[in-house]
């Protein structure tokens, strides 16, 4: 109905503007901001084609001791996790924004970007706070 439908583009609207208040970690093709526990792609202006069907994160931790990662994960030293657009993100009044859960460990830097036939069309690299 459309006060429930009100009620998600005000989410929305409160979720990117809370998202974009501070400075960005990273900037590319989309701006990437740390969030309460989330990694945060936005991008403005923003149309379809512009939204990709899949951003990588990889997370590389601070100590891969800890048994947080699965046994394959540690032998690369990285957690590798993406963001699959289409189905966990938005595209809203020329907007664009994807939230993905931060790993529950601490890291010593992510990068996150693009690729396509195994070309890196656009990449981030964020480093440890």
């Amino acid at each position: 109905d459309s006060a429930g439908m009100d009620d998600l583009m005000e989410l929305y609207r409160t979720t990117y503007q809370r998202a974009v208040s501070g400075e960005p970690v990273a900037r590319s093709h989309f701006d990437v901001y740390l969030g309460d526990g989330t990694l945060i792609h936005v991008r403005e202006p923003c149309v379809r084609d512009d939204v990709p069907r899949r951003v990588f994160v990889e997370v590389t931790p601070e100590d891969l001791t800890r048994r947080r990662l699965p046994r394959w994960r540690r032998r690369h030293s990285l957690d590798k996790l993406s963001i699959a657009f289409r189905r966990s993100g938005v595209l809203f009044e020329g907007k664009c924004m994807a939230i993905l859960p931060f790993p529950d460990y601490p890291v010593s830097g992510i990068r996150t970007g693009q690729t396509k036939a195994g070309r890196v069309l656009w990449e981030a690299r964020i480093p440890a706070r």
